[in-house]
């Protein structure tokens, strides 16, 4: 049974290397290449750069070569295969550096992370190679090399990853950490033109940029700058801040031992995740060659890197083939990476996971398709694993299998594994009867029970995808230390911080927010503008802002909403004179029409308002402190350029007569404002009207929040009734209190017109701290979002009474 399995791979083996074999005819027939640049066949899935690079070379050399030389070169023989398929069955395991540089009679037996490479520089720090074996020394602390984004520094060594040497260092002009991989190319190993192309080679592909221009964190560690070493036979990949540093899975699991099946889920959903992001995306190259698509090409335990904390972890991506393979000898085996490929490898990744096998020697005795190595895990995961593996049917796409994963069942307590593919005794198959009966009856039960949650579920009025968990202790990888963040100083968050009383008597929200976290200190140093706070974060003098105006951000910056806001147009609620008042006469609506002629100072009194019967009163208007809040009237409500200067110039104007017919805007606090509408119209017959963000409206009696009309569509309010019927002129807002609250839908839909959300903005440059993505997931979880709510907030969601 061995036996035929072992000939079933190895024929598989075959059939891949065929078409590989086949691949690299068409290329070389295609890029006819000489034969002492035959090495570059290797990269020809990037087949236009290689063609851009070699063209000359090529052309060169051919009118110095008979041309029998390059018929020769056209027609290939198809090379017998190896009986060892790496790449297939042990795609996880990265090819070891011994066999790179073999040439090194290294006595560690890896010349990367030999030792003797560091004591020969503490022996003598002028020293170029090993005093031992002459392969190239480590890189001295306080080297320094230029390359094409800034000088960089070495501070510290840390060890070998992969292909490369790995250094702590500093970007020299501001001090900012970064992480420098350093590849070797020995002229041991290597010849000149070897060297050389190589060197250029990499510096053209090494590094990945969204070919439209934006910043996506998808975990995918992409360098910052790629060097080739001028003198030395090396070059330099450098990426900001120190997530390249993170350990890999490889070394995790040396000091943890195997990880859980609820680990490796995890580890798996957010890797698939970025190799969704790699595969489908159109990246664009140093070069400046555009590539749809783009396979990692080397997954592996040692190119996953953890960040981990006590609470959760986050997995980083490194090492594409793109560039880490540009290091392998000649003679080394041509694989060209694919889609496929990728998913296979992570297939053993997981599987590695569960058994803890760290990549070594001792993990090649490890194999998924022998049922005793695999630990005890639910059967739908292994079966998931195993199409991952192409051990069943292969997933399409990235894409697929994360969408399959999600869909999983969760895996129960570690008591109640399923252990499958176990022998079974006689007694046990006698048994086997009564036990499918009971399942069967099991299954239905189980069904019904699954059919009556996901109906409740979809009843529940929370949504589960919105509000992701549900106390601030739960928020997972808050990274602790100092932070600053930014907002507008009238602006909503502002005045949502001044808020007292929320949670206990004289306590705020940013109380309870430390009390959470209390590794964590934030400061708030508002700004006059929001353009400024803006700046800020772009320029990284703060880590993010809070918001509620967002205009179309630049690619760096990243926003999330964490809750809603809009302004709302408010006109005197009175008792005394509710029969005449102007929420009876308006029925409680007024369009953006009315509005720009009103606020442009067309109309004087409101018996001239089209479209209304109103009674003779003057109008007076009243404008909020906030900035931003003007700004947004201005854009939703005037939109003209003509109306907006009419709009300014009436807020400057100052009263110099007693006529009423003198129209001016009043700026002033909400509060006031409330308290000016309905003095004005019980005491001096004067119709007012004012704005103001809902948060600092609701819950107030003294003004009536009027619905909103947007050209032909029907009218729109901001609150409803606990009986689901928008609030009217009729509806008690002092006696009626608790009765009715903010209408979540048409804020989440944008249905009210004078709606916007609240937003975390922070910069999308993943080797700046996650500050600001931290701080918008506390900020949507259940319990801020009451906090919230309380505060005058609308929340993302309805939130559960808790």
């Amino acid at each position: 049974m061995v036996k035929e399995t072992g000939k079933q791979i190895i024929q598989e083996a075959w059939q891949r290397e065929a078409i590989t074999q086949q691949a690299q005819q068409q290329v070389r027939s295609r890029v006819g290449l000489p034969s002492k640049f035959r090495w570059l066949e290797r990269f020809s899935w990037v087949i236009p750069i290689i063609q851009e690079r070699t063209a000359p070379i090529t052309e060169s050399i051919k009118a110095k070569l008979p041309k029998r030389f390059f018929q020769k070169a056209q027609n290939p023989q198809v090379v017998e295969p190896e009986l060892i398929p790496t790449a297939i069955t042990q795609p996880a395991v990265p090819l070891g550096v011994d066999s790179i540089y073999r040439k090194y009679r290294c006595g560690n037996g890896n010349t990367l992370s030999c030792e003797w490479t560091q004591k020969t520089l503490e022996q003598d720090p002028t020293a170029k190679k090993c005093l031992q074996c002459g392969f190239p020394t480590n890189l001295p602390r306080k080297t320094e090399f230029r390359g094409y984004r800034g000088r960089y520094r070495v501070d510290s060594f840390l060890g070998h990853r992969g292909m490369g040497r790995l250094y702590l260092g500093i970007q020299v002009t501001d001090g900012q950490p970064v992480a420098i991989k350093e590849y070797l190319l020995p002229n041991v190993c290597f010849n000149w033109e070897e060297i050389r192309d190589r060197k250029q080679l990499f510096e053209r592909v090494a590094g990945l940029s969204l070919a439209d221009g934006r910043i996506q964190d998808m975990r995918l560690n992409s360098p910052w700058d790629a060097i080739a070493d001028p003198v030395a036979e090396r070059c330099y990949l450098v990426t900001n801040g120190n997530q390249d540093t993170y350990p890999t899975l490889s070394a995790y699991l040396a000091s943890n031992g195997a990880m859980t099946e609820g680990e490796v889920r995890h580890i798996l959903s957010q890797v698939l995740q970025t190799l969704q992001f790699l595969h489908s995306q159109k990246f664009s190259l140093p070069s400046g060659q555009v590539q749809q698509g783009i396979a990692h090409g080397n997954i592996s335990l040692d190119s996953l890197l953890i960040m981990a904390d006590t609470k959760a972890f986050f997995i980083h991506v490194s090492d594409l083939a793109l560039w880490e393979r540009l290091f392998d000898l000649p003679t080394t085996k041509i694989v060209i990476p694919t889609f496929a490929q990728d998913l296979v490898s992570l297939g053993y990744v997981a599987f590695y996971l569960l058994t803890g096998s760290t990549g070594d020697s001792v993990s090649h005795q490890f194999d998924p398709k022998i049922e005793q190595h695999w630990t005890p895990i639910t059967i739908g995961f292994k079966a998931f694993i195993l199409r991952l593996l192409e051990l069943d049917k292969p997933f399409a796409s990235a894409e697929e299998a994360r969408q399959v994963l999600l869909q999983l069942p969760p895996p129960p307590p570690s008591e109640v594994l399923v252990i499958t593919g176990q022998p079974e005794d006689d007694k046990t198959k006698l048994r086997r009867p009564p036990l499918l009966m009971f399942g069967i009856l099991g299954l239905v039960l189980l069904g019904s029970l699954i059919l009556f949650l996901v109906q409740k579920l979809q009843n529940r009025e929370i949504s589960s995808e919105n509000i992701i968990v549900c106390c601030l202790k739960d928020v997972p990888v808050v990274p602790p230390g100092r932070y600053t963040y930014s907002g507008e100083k009238n602006g909503t968050w502002s005045y949502i911080l001044r808020q007292s009383n929320l949670i206990l008597q004289n306590q705020k929200l940013e109380q309870k927010l430390k009390e959470s976290q209390p590794k964590l200190e934030l400061t708030y140093k508002p700004e006059d503008s929001l353009i400024t706070a803006i700046d800020k974060v772009r320029s990284g003098q703060v880590d993010f802002a809070i918001t509620n105006l967002v205009n179309q951000l630049t690619p760096e910056l990243r926003k999330q909403e964490f809750a809603y806001d809009g302004l709302v147009v408010f006109v005197a609620f009175s008792y005394s004179k509710r029969d005449n008042s102007l929420p009876t006469k308006l029925n409680g609506q007024i369009s953006l029409t009315q509005l720009r002629d009103l606020y442009t100072g067309k109309i004087s009194n409101w018996n001239q308002l089209k479209g209304a019967n109103l009674p003779d009163l003057p109008v007076k208007l009243y404008v909020p402190y906030e900035q931003e809040a003007l700004q947004f009237f201005e854009k939703e409500v005037l939109k003209e350029e003509s109306a907006i200067a009419n709009f300014e110039n009436l807020q400057k104007q100052q009263r110099n007569t007693f006529s009423t017919d003198l129209i001016e805007i009043t700026r002033l606090p909400t509060l006031e404002m409330l308290r000016r509408v309905l003095q004005d119209f019980e005491e001096d017959d004067i119709g007012s009207i004012g704005f103001a963000p809902l948060s600092q409206v609701f819950g107030q009696c003294s003004a009536y929040p009027l619905a909103v009309v947007d050209g032909n569509k029907s009218a729109v309010q901001t609150l409803v009734q606990d009986n689901g019927k928008s609030i009217d002129p009729n509806t008690d807002l002092c006696d009626d209190k608790g009765s009715y609250k903010p209408n979540i839908q048409v804020f989440k839909s944008g249905t009210y017109p004078l709606s916007y959300p609240i937003v975390v903005v922070y910069p999308g440059d993943n080797s700046r701290p996650p500050i600001g993505q931290k701080f918008a997931e506390m900020l949507r979880t259940e319990e801020v979002q009451q906090l919230l709510e309380k505060a005058g907030l609308v929340p993302i969601e309805k939130i559960r009474n808790r």
